[in-house]
């Protein structure tokens, strides 16, 4: 087994559930860093920025800088600026708009019918923790015009926040969507190659040298067998032992928490 210099980490049900981080977080780190490798944290909560979670992660103990962190919401917005789809409709926390927007992008809160078209250019959904019925509406009447582009931050159903306890994610809503407007959007996030392909080039390593962390079989998991990535299973977020036997992303690896990793990491995995 080569040895890793990338450890890319999901957030929340592998590092932390909720507001609690989760046993054996902080040791590990330290450890990679120690040992002089590199990290990432890249999760598909589009919910929150980047500043958002240095901070919030630092009154947890856990010390990770902004370019260490790379969110769903985040490349969502540099793919709708390669593909010039800078003018959109956001169901969305106003933090993910706010960061939408300084990046380049046009926010539209109330769009407009001119000349027979709506005045946007996409139709984007991310985990919206203020959503409300009006959201849903605006969406359904928008996504009824076919040339209107139409992108889901990511594929997550469901999110932990702490044993047990899970709360509807940016899936769940575009699932609810799909029902009224009969689209399906262009996800991105994990497992897609354009979270994974960012975390390489910034990091400049390649997916032999990479290793992949996570709680979830179909983003986590899958990212790693849908871009030739090794990967490990923690078991304290959403998946449980049972669920890995049927399921067509099997982990390289399996361990039942984040503090197990350091078996891995000193053999030099």
């Amino acid at each position: 087994m080569k040895e890793k210099e990338l450890y890319l980490f999901d957030l929340d049900g592998t590092l932390i559930l909720g507001d609690k981080v989760i046993d054996g977080t902080i040791e590990i780190i330290d450890k990679i860093r120690k040992k002089g490798k590199k990290l990432m944290v890249f999760t598909n909560n589009s919910s929150k920025t980047r500043e958002q979670y240095v901070k919030e992660l630092a009154t947890m103990g856990i010390k990770i800088k902004r370019e260490e962190i790379i969110t769903a919401g985040y490349i969502t917005g540099k793919y709708l600026l390669k593909i010039n789809k800078k003018i959109i409709y956001v169901v969305g926390t106003l933090k993910f708009k706010e960061m939408l927007e300084e990046m380049g992008l046009v926010v539209v809160e109330k769009p407009q019918i001119k000349n027979g078209k709506y005045n946007i250019d996409a139709v984007v959904i991310g985990l919206d923790t203020e959503l409300n019925y009006d959201k849903l509406k605006q969406a359904c009447r928008l996504l009824k015009d076919k040339n209107i582009g139409y992108i889901g931050a990511n594929p997550d159903m469901i999110y932990p926040v702490a044993d047990e306890i899970f709360y509807p994610d940016c899936g769940s809503i575009v699932k609810m969507l799909s029902y009224s407007t009969k689209r399906t959007p262009k996800f991105l996030g994990k497992p897609y190659f354009e979270i994974f392909n960012y975390c390489l080039e910034k990091m400049e390593v390649s997916k032999d040298e990479t290793i992949i962390i996570g709680d979830r079989l179909y983003t986590d998991i899958a990212c790693g067998k849908e871009n030739g990535c090794e990967t490990v299973l923690v078991l304290t977020g959403e998946t449980k032992k049972e669920d890995v036997v049927n399921s067509k992303y099997q982990p390289t690896y399996m361990i039942n928490s984040i503090k197990d990793l350091e078996k891995f990491i000193d053999s030099n995995i």
